[in-house]
């Protein structure tokens, strides 16, 4: 069965970042924004970025999207902000929407009209990934950075996997703040019910590696070898979980990460943090022609593995979910040379779906510009090009 369609055909936002009020209309297909540093493109990418699971590709907190001018005032003085979507699926037309309705609280999440909670509300019908310039550095940055990156594109491939990170974190910090008060306090904590948050820390933290080990075996046989004109990589994790489940039941290990939690509970408590667990693990990736790790190549090639990885990881998402999802690829052009340029726009064409890219000059998108909607973006308003 050919996978189906999934489009955002009408964008919508009220007071989020530079735009004040916005309602645009979009084709299917991919589309470009174009406009000066500053003219609010990317602004655009993190609006449609929020109807994934987590804080989007900016990861800020709900009320600093808020519109501001150029003091930093608030410009709607409550603090509240919308953005809304009419998204066309395989079975009909879905209203999206994501906001705060009033100052300080929490994100407000909508389908169709009605309330939803959970963090997955719309992991179901839009999948989206996404690159941003900040990803350029991810195979030489902190391993937290490839943590995101790649939990990004577990959850779009399982979005049961928000349920568990989200309840791993919220167990953990529990845990920690029981070790840290018995520290403060000189006195022993609550074995019983450190046993049990530990127990959950077990279970979650297992369905956490064990959902990112099947990713990245999927996605490394998917991109062994290349895909499109970019190299071919090999994916793995340095330690943890991940690479103890390679050798032993998800039971054992379960076994092994509660009784090595027991172990480290007088350190955790004296250096405040929890020392072991999914939250320290670290995704590694090789060039699968000469081998190095990609933290050794070259800017270019790592640029390159990059690529690979993502426009691997939408043909396995196209393939698995029957869904093209949508990309949000921020200045994706930017470090290429002009063939790499080239072959990247001539990658992302045959992937079909609804892909979102940005840039300064409409001339980056000249290689595909009878296959793409151009729009200019320029003191908050957007307007497609003819």
């Amino acid at each position: 069965m050919e996978a189906g369609s999934v489009w955002i055909s009408r964008l919508a936002c009220s007071h989020f970042r530079s735009y004040a009020h916005l309602d645009v209309c979009l084709p299917e297909g991919p589309v470009a924004f174009v406009g000066p540093n500053g003219a609010g493109k990317t602004n655009l990418l993190e609006a449609i970025s929020l109807f994934a699971p987590g804080r989007g590709l900016r990861g800020a907190p709900a009320a600093e999207v808020a519109s501001r001018n150029a003091d930093g005032d608030l410009i709607n003085d409550s603090g509240t902000w919308a953005v809304s979507a009419t998204v066309e699926t395989p079975l009909g037309a879905r209203q999206l929407g994501v906001g705060l309705d009033a100052p300080g609280g929490k994100r407000v999440l909508r389908l169709d009209g009605k309330n939803k909670n959970g963090a997955t509300a719309f992991a179901e019908i839009l999948p989206i990934l996404w690159l941003t310039p900040d990803d350029d550095a991810l195979w030489r940055g902190p391993a937290q950075d490839r943590r995101r990156f790649f939990d990004q594109l577990v959850a779009a491939y399982d979005p049961g996997h928000v349920g568990n990170a989200q309840a791993y974190g919220q167990v953990m910090r529990q845990r920690l703040k029981l070790l840290r008060d018995a520290v403060k306090t000189e006195t022993k904590p609550d074995g019983p019910w450190l046993d049990s948050l530990e127990e959950s820390m077990a279970r979650h933290g297992v369905a956490m590696a064990a959902a990112r080990r099947g990713l990245m075996r999927r996605l490394s046989d998917r991109i062994a070898s290349g895909v499109g004109p970019f190299p071919g990589a090999r994916l793995g994790f340095k330690s943890g979980l991940e690479t103890a489940l390679a050798g032993d039941s998800a039971l054992d290990v379960e076994d092994q990460f509660r009784r090595k939690l027991a172990d480290v509970r007088m350190r955790d408590g004296i250096v405040g943090q929890s020392t072991v667990g999914p939250h320290r693990s670290d995704l590694e990736v090789h060039h699968a022609v000469h081998g190095r790790e990609a933290s050794q190549c070259s800017t270019g090639e790592q640029k390159a593995l990059l690529l690979a990885v993502i426009l691997g990881h939408a043909q396995l998402l196209t393939a698995a979910r029957r869904l093209k999802p949508i990309m949000l690829l921020d200045e994706v052009a930017a470090h290429l040379d002009l063939s790499r340029r080239a072959a990247l726009l001539e990658a992302l064409i045959p992937l079909g779906g609804q892909i979102w890219m940005t840039g300064t000059e409409s001339i980056t998108f000249c290689e595909i510009s009878g296959e793409i909607a151009l729009f200019s973006v320029h003191n908050g308003q957007v307007t497609q090009e003819t």
